[in-house]
């Protein structure tokens, strides 16, 4: 009897978790996409001349965005969309896709942080749209439109 009554508890702690964890992976990917947001804002505008270029503050906000893509897909559990979330529930029906997008945009960053390194304002320009064609190829595929 008490297997059973251990069983049924175990099942009933299970399904009640799984909205937490969602919740909580939301949480963080909105921290961290408000977060690559703004460092993104900041290398644009001295990317278009709106700023002077600081090489140090450069290099500082592409390793942020580096740092914000580690583990990234791990942020999308089945179930962390609806609500105040953008993503779209396609993303799990199209889960290749979605994680394709995901390292294509893994690697970008990298090929940032690795011009930002080199200092070569060309390939900073270059590299930094690279950047920004992955982000936008995700967010039109899976990203709810918000006005």
């Amino acid at each position: 009897m008490s297997i059973k009554f251990f069983a049924a508890g175990l099942a009933t702690c299970l399904i009640f978790a799984q909205p937490s964890v969602a919740n909580d992976a939301f949480e963080e990917r909105e921290e961290r996409m408000k977060s690559l947001g703004s460092e993104a804002k900041t290398m644009a505008s001295m990317v278009k001349g709106r700023s002077e270029f600081d090489a140090d503050q450069f290099s500082f906000s592409a390793e942020s965005m580096a740092d914000a893509m580690v583990g990234m897909l791990d942020l999308f559990p089945p179930g962390s969309h609806g609500g105040d979330s953008a993503a779209k529930a396609k993303i799990w029906d199209n889960w290749a896709d979605f994680s394709a997008k995901n390292q294509a945009a893994v690697d970008a960053v990298a090929g940032l942080m690795g011009a930002a390194d080199e200092g070569n304002e060309k390939a900073i320009k270059k590299a930094f749209g690279m950047v920004g064609k992955s982000c936008s190829s995700c967010h039109k595929a899976y990203r709810i439109k918000r006005d």
